[in-house]
Parts: C-alpha cells; sequence; structure tokens
C-alpha cells in the first residue's frame, strides 16, 4: 500500500480537549515535583545520636511534637518577662523602637526579633544546644537557625489567619515555642495532629505542589480532610516555662484567642531559608 493510501485509511486524529490537556500538563508537573521532592528528602538523614535529649527524638519521631514542661524556672521566666516589659508599647502592638518588628493588625499579633537587646531570650533561642542538636538529629547537618522573635498574640476581636489547618512547607522547618505567659484553653494555643507529620494522604502531595508553585492558592485548609485521617487532635496548653517543639511538616492549627494575651519565644530552622527576621 502505498504512503498516500495508508494516509487515506488512517483513523481520524482525535485531539484533546483543553481540560484533558491541562490534566495530563499537570500530571507531568507533579511527576517533575515529585523528582524534585525525592532528592530533597533523599539528602537528609537522621540520626539519632545527635540529639542530647534522645526522649524528645523518639516523641518528635513517633507523633512530630514533644512538650517539655518547666523547660525554663520561674526566675528566668521573670527575667523574660522584665525584658519583653522594656520595650514600650509591645503589649498593645504600638512599639517603635530599634529593634525589628511587626505589627499584623488583621491578626491581632506583634512580633520582636530577639537579639542582643533581649539578652535573656537570646540566650534561650540561640544558644540553646539541646534544641539545635534536636533539629540536627531529625534534619541533618544542614539545618541551621532561620528566624527567632517575641510573639504577642494579645487582640481576641482579632481572627488569626492561621487559625486553619495547615502544615508550612514540604521542606524541612522546625519550630520551638516557648511560653513566657501560661498557655490555656482560652489563651490559643496551637492545635497539632498527632503522626501528621508521617502520615500518608493522597492530598498531601497536591497540597505540597500547590504550596510550591500556586503558594496563594495552597493557603490554609479545611478541617473536613483532616478529620478524616483519624488522628489525635493536641491542644498545646502549659504554664509559662514550657517548650514546645514540633516538626512543621504536621499539621496545625492556631486557635483564637479568648483570655489574655499569649506571650511566647518562637525559634524556626529551616535547610533553605537564611537567617533573618521571621515573626512565623
Amino acid at each position: 500500500m502505498t504512503l498516500i493510501a495508508r494516509l487515506k485509511n488512517a483513523p481520524p486524529i482525535r485531539y484533546l480537549g483543553r481540560h484533558a490537556r491541562a490534566k495530563r500538563l499537570l500530571d507531568r508537573s507533579q511527576k517533575l515535583f515529585d523528582g524534585i521532592y525525592e532528592d530533597y528528602w533523599s539528602g537528609i538523614a537522621r540520626n539519632r545520636d545527635l540529639a542530647e535529649q534522645p526522649d524528645w527524638f523518639d516523641r518528635m519521631a513517633a507523633d512530630g511534637i514533644c512538650i517539655v514542661p518547666n523547660y525554663i524556672d520561674a526566675d528566668t521566666v521573670a527575667s523574660l518577662r522584665r525584658e519583653i516589659d522594656a520595650l514600650p508599647g509591645f503589649h498593645d502592638g504600638t512599639y517603635d523602637g530599634a529593634i525589628r518588628h511587626k505589627h499584623f493588625v488583621n491578626d491581632g499579633i506583634f512580633a520582636v526579633e530577639v537579639t542582643d537587646a533581649l539578652p535573656t531570650a537570646s540566650r534561650l533561642m540561640k544558644s540553646d544546644t539541646a534544641v539545635a542538636s534536636l533539629a540536627r538529629a531529625l534534619y541533618g547537618d544542614s539545618i541551621h537557625l532561620t528566624a527567632a522573635s517575641v510573639l504577642n498574640k494579645y487582640n481576641p476581636e482579632r481572627i488569626d489567619s492561621s487559625n486553619v489547618p495547615h502544615w508550612d512547607d514540604w521542606r524541612a522547618r522546625f519550630k520551638a515555642f516557648l511560653y513566657v505567659t501560661d498557655v490555656g484553653e482560652e489563651n490559643a494555643p496551637m492545635l497539632y495532629i498527632k503522626g501528621s507529620h508521617k502520615a500518608a494522604f493522597s492530598w498531601r502531595r497536591e497540597k505540597d505542589f500547590a504550596s510550591a508553585f500556586l503558594p496563594m492558592a495552597s493557603a490554609g485548609g479545611s478541617w473536613w480532610p483532616v478529620e478524616q485521617l483519624g488522628l489525635q487532635k493536641m491542644s498545646c496548653t502549659g504554664p509559662a516555662g514550657t517548650l514546645v517543639l514540633f516538626d512543621a511538616l504536621g499539621i496545625h492549627s492556631g486557635t483564637q484567642l479568648r483570655g489574655a494575651a499569649r506571650v511566647m519565644l518562637m525559634s524556626m530552622y529551616t535547610t533553605h531559608i537564611p537567617y533573618g527576621f521571621r515573626p512565623y
């Protein structure tokens, strides 16, 4: 059969519709992202022997979170409070001094950077070898301190934009909260879904992909798919001096402030972000 005859007898070419083409391109993009994801995580190895507190490592590995009561004593809490109280306007968000700061008016949150001007806070956030060694044990040598801040959630009439279930990034992000004030159920404790840092569910891949390329579209989430996971929801309450360590790849959420302000120190560790002033 000649070429012309074969062409005449060939079945008609079926072109994909726009929706099908978009889906095919999306599938290809997600597979490429899968490779990026695997390359990143294959370079991170855990080593329990690096942790000064191996029990912290074990709890983080199992649950994604570790709460340490009475991590600092009452005298140290009092020292922190004196440093923070000396910042005029900190407690109502009107501070305008030399320390870098940011006011999230719509969220009712005020933040200042931890610097040498706050020596007790700086020592606790920047020189704590137990926390730093845990970060290295969990995420390898490339993990480093990325931010250290004092956070004040002070306005119960505002709704914090983090009051939705989310995780922070598809890459390693480890955080420590050190409570300067008592945090009960009325004081906006974080909720953490235990075990969600390692739970396999299909929509994690979808949200991770979106966070890499469509960050605004991926912001926030619904409780409905989270509830379907059947994992325990943990309220991170505790008195002043409590240390909360958590893997921010786990699903977590803020809660509404209904009582006295919540003041805490926050440190964040990542593998890929340079140090700077970052309240979250």
